[in-house]
């Protein structure tokens, strides 16, 4: 799990056996993205009260002769400060706005919690129900050459349900999100476009605690709040598995799957030969197909999506 910069910087100085005082006048002296701070500035971000930015804390981690891309980025150390409601509706608020999806918020009762659950995909009958819609979606608007079925996908569900995911809404189907935990190569075999997703075997799946990439096979929501309930669950995923993941990654489906790549700073790797059947915009023009990622790493120096990370 990511640790804050404050928590960083009181063990790091009390491993130097500095004071507050002369760790100021030393990080002043080193750099001059530094100048200027005293004791003050240092109880301060050590106690989480202010946080330096970007650029601050790497010439930290310099200055002790640490690893900045090892260490970076940190967990936002006032990230405790939202709950699950709150959470979700920043990421909304922030990450996922869209037109299409505001609109859509309001139309439904969605205020109510209590008409909402998040479950993991299982072999209920409920579920089976649900996998079907997930295939049909899929079908609608991405033809690969060769199609998914659901026996692996049920495979695929049963053998890791960490990331398989299903919105309901009084019982029914409000939309779905399935993350594959895979091993890096079988990764960027999907993402340069050398691999069917329906060539998966189960041996491509990492098991728990092995380092591994996320596959974003499908999401899907029936609006704005939906898809942050949803994606709540993967930030979820990814603080408690933070040092086993190495990138996050996946298609350009529909204009929400290239919405979701640009809201996480993922960047396109490559245009494939793949045609879905409707148009996808991505960075404000229309591709016939696109793959997408970037190292955790990387996305985490979004400094709002780190507040979620402890949620």
């Amino acid at each position: 799990m990511l640790e804050s910069f404050g928590d960083y910087l009181k063990k790091r100085r009390k491993e130097a056996g500095l004071t507050q005082d002369r760790l100021a006048i030393a990080l002043s002296c080193y750099s001059p993205v530094l100048s200027g701070i005293d004791s003050v500035t240092i109880s301060r971000w050590e106690r989480a009260t202010t946080e330096p930015t970007s650029e601050r804390q790497r010439e930290v981690i310099a200055y002790f002769h640490d690893d900045v891309e090892r260490i970076f980025p940190f967990r936002s150390g006032r990230a405790y400060r939202f709950d699950q409601k709150q959470a979700v509706e920043y990421l909304g608020r922030h990450y996922l706005v869209s037109p299409k999806l505001g609109r859509k918020v309001g139309n439904f009762p969605e205020q109510n919690d209590c008409t909402f659950s998040v479950e993991k995909i299982s072999g209920s009958e409920n579920h089976q129900r649900c996998l079907d819609i997930v295939l049909e979606y899929n079908n609608s608007v991405y033809e690969p050459l060769v199609p998914v079925t659901k026996q692996r996908l049920n495979g695929w569900v049963e053998h890791c349900n960490r990331l398989a995911m299903v919105c309901l809404k009084h019982g029914h189907y409000f939309g779905h999100m399935i993350v594959l935990p895979l091993k890096d190569e079988t990764f960027w075999q999907l993402i340069h476009a050398r691999r069917e997703e329906a060539s998966l075997s189960l041996d491509d799946i990492a098991a728990p605690g092995e380092p591994h990439s996320l596959y974003i096979y499908s999401i899907h929501g029936a609006s704005r709040l939906t898809v942050s309930r949803l994606v709540m669950e993967m930030i979820t995923y990814i603080s408690r598995y933070y040092d086993q993941i190495n990138h996050i990654g996946g298609i350009c489906k529909t204009n929400d799957s290239a919405r979701l790549a640009r809201s996480f700073h993922l960047q396109p790797v490559e245009v494939g030969p793949f045609y879905p059947k409707g148009q996808v915009r991505y960075q404000g023009r229309e591709v016939k197909f696109v793959s997408y990622a970037n190292p955790l790493a990387h996305i985490l120096e979004d400094a709002g999506l780190r507040k979620l990370l402890s949620a």
